[in-house]
């Protein structure tokens, strides 16, 4: 059990310092990018794109740009406040309480949710991007790869974990109450 508790406060730290710094990045990134490729490695992450359509963005578009991409953000962030709250929960000794099949179940969602969202964040933000472009240089793209569907899995996966937990659960408090 004490092997659990260290690597689960480890955990807990490293994932709130995640949380806290996955929103920080995203703000910054719309923030400084000036549109030239040295300021690219920013938003990349979101916008994935070729370079040539990019160009200085005016602060209209760095603030819609951070809108389209804050509920993806904010869906990732709200993933790993669960994995905050689960690995306290491991770290109090709380291994198989109702309150850890909860996390995994909202981080499940979240995640999964997530990958759909992300598509939507992804052609908002190069709609954002490319909207002061001449004609014919303007961007609409949709984006699905086998990187959200390998997310989707484990979501799903993660989901069917928590199920599976909450009903080892019960049936442990079944027996506890049975004399």
């Amino acid at each position: 059990m004490e092997k659990i508790k260290k690597i689960s406060i480890l955990l807990k730290y490293a994932f709130l310092v995640t949380l806290i710094i996955i929103p920080l990045f995203e703000v910054c990134a719309w923030v400084l990018f000036n549109g030239s490729y040295d300021s690219f490695f920013i938003p990349e992450f979101l916008v994935k794109s070729e370079l040539y359509i990019l160009s200085p963005l005016s602060d209209m578009q760095k603030a819609l740009g951070l809108a389209a991409s804050a509920p993806y953000i904010l869906l990732s962030s709200y993933s790993i406040w669960q994995m905050v709250k689960l690995f306290t929960l491991y770290s109090h000794g709380k291994i198989f309480t109702a309150e850890n099949s909860a996390c995994y179940r909202r981080a499940a969602w979240a995640l999964l949710i997530g990958e759909i969202v992300y598509s939507f964040s992804l052609t908002a933000v190069i709609l954002v991007v490319t909207m002061n472009n001449k004609v014919g240089e303007r961007l609409l793209v949709f984006g699905f790869d086998d990187a959200n569907i390998g997310n989707i899995v484990i979501a799903c996966v993660v989901l069917a974990i928590s199920w599976v937990m909450d009903e080892g659960r019960k049936l442990q408090d079944e027996a506890e109450l049975t004399i």
